[in-house]
């Protein structure tokens, strides 16, 4: 099921009724969660410049049907919202927060886990805003916990010799394109600080350097220990805050709060969140900017 002819003009709330009904019109059997991900020879166009442009180029909430997942390939979703609670400089969705759709997502598979949130914002008649982090540090093999991590866009560098490729695929991708702030370990943060949620463009913008996601305390005992974090996740009653958020003005300083990240809806797991969601990358300023 695609999205509706006219999905791109409409509001911020309608795109993100439409997307939300069609993630969750289809979900998974609890006792039938896909696991098969691709494997090495699968995932050889991640180690491509050309393909990784895909990851920033493609336009629009929907993978194209003919182009797979080759990593994050499974995950579950939710309707969140975000509430900005202290006062701050920055500019655009910083500024008042608003609803979102979450996918919380296993980047490799495959018997490892590494855990991811991405967070797509709503803009009336123009493209969503995508948020996209990984956990701050590497974390201990074996650790299942959903929550265990604060998700951060600045991470630690990948240790694995074949992540470290795809990692610097990525940046050559982003640079092709004229980024110059995006490094295979940090994703900026500009696009969100440069227009808010009614389509307006922000006068001035005030961008954050770092933003990390703080999983509550209600959080982590609300999601049981599961051998997979989508059944873990689909336990999380709606209606919890997830999240402390902070940000720092520079990449390498003290985070401060800024707001809460709310579950609005239980988590879904369906084939179309697998199959057909999309969350663009941004290529950061294309100029250079101090930092």
């Amino acid at each position: 099921m695609s999205l509706p002819d006219g999905y791109s003009s409409l509001r911020a709330e309608e795109k993100l009724d439409a997307l939300w009904a069609r993630v969750s019109s289809d979900p998974y059997p609890e006792n039938a969660l896909p696991t098969s991900v691709p494997g090495p020879w699968g995932r050889r166009k991640l180690f491509s410049t050309a393909f990784n442009r895909g990851s920033f180029e493609l336009p629009g909430d929907e993978l194209p049907p003919d182009r797979p997942k080759l990593v994050h390939t499974y995950g579950t979703c939710a309707r969140v919202t975000l509430k900005v609670t202290a006062p701050h400089p920055y500019t655009g969705v910083f500024a008042k927060g608003g609803a979102a759709l979450l996918r919380f997502s296993d980047a490799k598979g495959g018997g490892s886990f590494a855990p991811s949130i991405a967070l797509k914002f709503f803009v009336n008649g123009k493209p969503s805003l995508n948020l996209l982090t990984l956990p701050t540090d590497h974390r201990e093999k074996g650790d299942l916990r959903c929550f265990s991590s604060v998700y951060c866009n600045s991470t630690v560098p990948a240790k694995e010799f074949d992540s470290k490729l795809v990692q610097g695929a990525f940046q050559k991708a982003a640079k092709a394109l004229g980024g110059t702030r995006l490094y295979s370990v940090y994703l900026p943060l500009h696009h969100l600080a440069g227009m808010h949620l009614d389509g307006a463009s922000a006068d001035n913008p005030v961008v954050p350097d770092r933003i990390e996601f703080h999983p509550t305390e209600e959080a982590k005992r609300a999601c049981p220990d599961a051998l997979d974090f989508r059944l873990s996740l689909g336990r999380v009653p709606a209606g919890i805050k997830l999240c402390d958020v902070h940000v720092a003005p520079k990449i390498d300083q003290p985070t401060q709060p800024m707001g809460e990240l709310w579950l609005d809806s239980t988590f879904v797991a369906s084939r179309y969140g697998d199959e057909r969601l999309f969350f663009a990358h941004d290529v950061g300023p294309t100029e250079p900017v101090p930092h």
